[in-house]
């Protein structure tokens, strides 16, 4: 996930494609153009993540060019549309990769977020996660319980949101991420102090506090009537933060 890892997933992506030409010294033209797609397809990772939006997508399309069949690529191009704001043309891309491997836990996870978070239509997102954790080889089923979590939590429905966040923790203990969402569920559902129990105990766990990080404490401690807290959260935003969406949602009161 990081840019280390990335690198050295590039770099074995180079390694195998000069490995396949060594021993075979005449490679077909469909394998030239599926090493070639790879190729482009990491290539495109690593734009990406350097914030280079334009060369990504030259990469991703000469990726798509070379062999349309690569579900990677079309799940890079569907990341990449998405970091540019263009829906429609995210959501193309999950659809073809939808049709190259319906069954597939990654594809069905990513696109049930894109359905709720994106589109925001979380209803429509559920079955989505629940085809990903139908694979019992799913090596992160903790993510889809979470997301899961999330667009029931945006829907209302509080207690089964918190049912689906305790799976996920049970899957993986050390996935943090649960409960911060736990305490933004909690809070939004009115239960202020296991929202404030349940905040702490994700703080306790991070090494720094996000800009939404931040907002929610700054919340909890307002619902509470701790406005000295709230008044912290809020100074660090303004210091750490200063042009984020979530520092307006403090200035505004609008969330």
């Amino acid at each position: 996930m990081k840019k280390k890892l990335g690198s050295i997933l590039l770099m074995t992506v180079i390694l195998s494609a000069c490995a396949t030409q060594t021993l075979d010294k005449k490679p077909t033209a469909a394998q030239r153009a599926r090493e070639v797609a790879q190729i482009k397809t990491q290539l495109a990772v690593e734009y990406l993540r350097n914030k280079n939006y334009r060369q990504a997508v030259e990469a991703i399309d000469e990726a798509i060019k070379n062999n349309s069949s690569s579900l990677d690529a079309w799940l890079i191009r569907a990341q990449i549309w998405q970091y540019l704001k263009e829906p429609a043309k995210a959501e193309e891309s999950f659809q073809r990769a939808l049709a190259l491997a319906p069954d597939s836990a990654e594809v069905n996870n990513n696109f049930g977020w894109f359905v709720c978070d994106v589109l925001k239509k979380p209803n429509a997102s559920i079955s989505y996660f629940d085809k990903a954790l139908s694979d019992p080889t799913y090596p992160t089923p903790e993510v889809a319980q979470f997301n899961k979590g999330i667009c029931s939590s945006r829907m209302g429905q509080y207690q089964l949101a918190n049912s689906y966040f305790e799976r996920a923790l049970a899957a993986n203990p050390n996935f943090i991420a649960a409960k911060k969402e736990m305490a933004r569920n909690d809070l939004q559902s009115g239960s202020v102090s296991e929202a404030n129990y349940l905040f702490k105990q994700y703080q306790s766990q991070v090494n720094s506090l996000s800009a939404d990080d931040l907002l929610l404490g700054w919340r909890i401690e307002k619902s509470l009537g701790n406005m000295q807290a709230a008044y912290e959260y809020e100074a660090q935003l303004r210091n750490n933060f200063p042009y984020s969406a979530e520092l307006e949602q403090v200035s505004t009161g609008k969330f």
